[in-house]
């Protein structure tokens, strides 16, 4: 942003905050609406729009691992020395390469579904040795075959289900979507077989399947086996039906809290309906007893 533009904006935010602070919420509702009053002209449209995207940054609408909060999260987690990772819906390896960066102890263990992004996620992460476990197949609630949509238009458009990637289309310019055969296992089942006991922390970015991946993990949770759980809640879940509540109960039975992960940390909160925005993209859930971790992680 230009410094006079950046400039102007902080003048008329030192006015418009004093302004907030002293009126009560229907004056500022009746303020708002006398200001958008003539809807169509040029200038109410594009302060509308200005308002939107401010409004989407503040909820921190932001896919970028660098400037979201993930990356940020990661580095908090060092001190506590990880061990194994999970990145379930892996794509090409952004956030399965930062926490390679950031905790020198853990094991990555990175699952990507559709076969011509794990090959492109192998060769990113390769100068990586041992670290990084990649498995050309996805997570699920059970073991087999299964069929997958996919968008050559974008790396990040592979789903079980086809309503993500509609949901996806605009944003990603995708005109195409394909029909694949892919393979699924439960957590539970490649746990045991790799012999693991304990999963530091378990990030999942499915597209609208996470639940599926959860259930796959029923008898880790049981167990107290995994510490830590990244997942993403956003316009998808209106076409899943899977809403933020629904997480919130799925955590909470099994011993956990939740929160909003920002840049500057996690909000970790009780649910409340005005949550239920769809605009994520990512929470946080952390064993309840866990309070060492509940502090390093939080933000203010």
């Amino acid at each position: 942003m230009p410094s006079f533009l950046r400039l102007t904006v902080s003048a008329q935010l030192a006015l418009l905050r004093p302004l907030m602070a002293h009126l009560p919420p229907g004056s500022r509702s009746s303020l708002a609406r006398q200001v958008m009053r003539d809807r169509r002209a040029p200038a109410t449209v594009a302060l509308a729009d200005f308002c939107t995207q401010a409004l989407m940054a503040w909820k921190n609408k932001q896919y970028v691992v660098s400037l979201n909060g993930e990356a940020a999260l990661l580095a908090r987690l060092a001190p506590f020395a990880p061990r194994v990772l999970f990145d379930v819906g892996a794509n090409v390896g952004e956030w399965s390469l930062a926490a390679l960066r950031h905790l020198p102890t853990a094991t990555v263990h990175a699952f990507e579904i559709a076969a011509p992004t794990s090959v492109r996620l192998r060769e990113r992460t390769s100068s990586w040795g041992g670290r990084i476990v990649v498995n050309a197949c996805g997570l699920g609630d059970r073991d087999g075959a299964i069929t997958i949509f996919h968008a050559p238009e974008s790396d990040t458009a592979t789903s079980t289900l086809r309503a993500a990637i509609e949901v996806s289309a605009p944003n990603h310019d995708i005109h195409t979507v394909t029909e694949m055969s892919a393979r699924i296992t439960t957590g539970d089942a490649y746990l045991q077989a790799q012999t693991i006991a304990h999963v530091d922390m378990l990030k999942i970015d499915v597209e609208g399947a996470e639940f599926a991946v959860l259930n796959g993990f029923a008898d880790a949770f049981a167990r107290r086996a995994i510490s830590l759980v990244q997942f993403e809640y956003g316009e998808i879940n209106l076409r899943t039906r899977s809403f933020l509540a629904d997480f919130y109960d799925f955590f909470a039975a099994r011993g956990f809290v939740l929160g909003k992960l920002y840049p500057d940390g996690v909000a970790f909160k009780p649910y409340a309906l005005a949550d239920e925005d769809f605009v994520g993209p990512n929470y946080i859930a952390c064993l309840a007893d866990r309070s060492d971790l509940i502090a390093a992680l939080s933000c203010r």
